[in-house]
């Protein structure tokens, strides 16, 4: 995670904290959500990332029954199901055929704010947090260069800076309960990792490009928020 991006994060943690920690307290409302997480690859992510399913937890400190302010604070643990693409046998040479077989864990946290309004046993809001992803990627080169047997492993371990934007509503279920639907847009800066478009070959020689990309990803959450009042 780049300083900057570290910096931008600890303001907003702080931010939070002082918000939570003013004279409004006794107002303060706090929802308390948990989901079931679906995940829709895209961008050069997509090229290679497969369907992905999770859970996350989220709190939802509200600064006061009938204001449209709050901080959301959520994370979550993502599995992206394997998927394997093939090389363009266009950057290989003769008698080569190579697949790319990529799965992927990721953990991921957010904070930032949240507005919403009550209509009825309704609630739309939309947000928008930053905050950071952890991965953990494994990608296997495995086939034919040059007519001799080839694998290669090709990982990525990190945490990068991350930003998400979202829009949901809620509606009330049974007294103290509210049902969730949301759908979110979810980028990590700086992930490494190999698509199949930068494998390049010669003869038996085979050339891998683990360049820097974004993660980007559509986040589907359902679930049951509970209310501490």
């Amino acid at each position: 995670m780049k300083p900057r991006h570290r910096a931008f994060l600890l303001m907003l943690c702080s931010a939070a904290l002082i918000v939570g920690a003013g004279p409004a307290v006794a107002q303060r409302r706090q929802l308390a959500g948990g989901y079931l997480v679906g995940s829709f690859p895209m961008g050069d992510w997509g090229k290679i990332a497969g369907f992905g399913m999770g859970v996350e937890a989220t709190d939802i400190i509200r600064l006061g029954p009938d204001k449209p302010l709050a901080w959301r604070i959520g994370s979550g643990l993502l599995y992206n199901f394997s998927r394997t693409e093939e090389v363009p046998s266009s950057n290989l040479s003769a008698n080569s055929k190579l697949e790319l077989e990529t799965k992927n864990w990721s953990y991921y946290f957010g904070v930032g704010p949240e507005l919403g309004k009550k209509t009825g046993e309704v609630t739309p809001f939309v947000y928008g947090t930053a905050g950071f992803d952890t991965y953990w990627t494994s990608s296997t080169l495995s086939g034919t260069a040059g007519g001799s047997p080839y694998e290669a492993k090709h990982g990525d371990s990190r945490i990068s800076f991350a930003w998400a934007a979202g829009i949901g509503i809620r509606r009330r279920v049974m007294e103290g309960h509210m049902g969730e639907l949301s759908v979110e847009y979810r980028s990590g800066l700086e992930h490494h990792f190999v698509i199949p478009g930068d494998v390049t070959g010669s003869g038996t020689a085979v050339f891998a490009d683990r360049a820097s990309h974004s993660s980007d990803q559509i986040l589907v959450r359902i679930g049951t928020v509970l209310s501490d009042n």
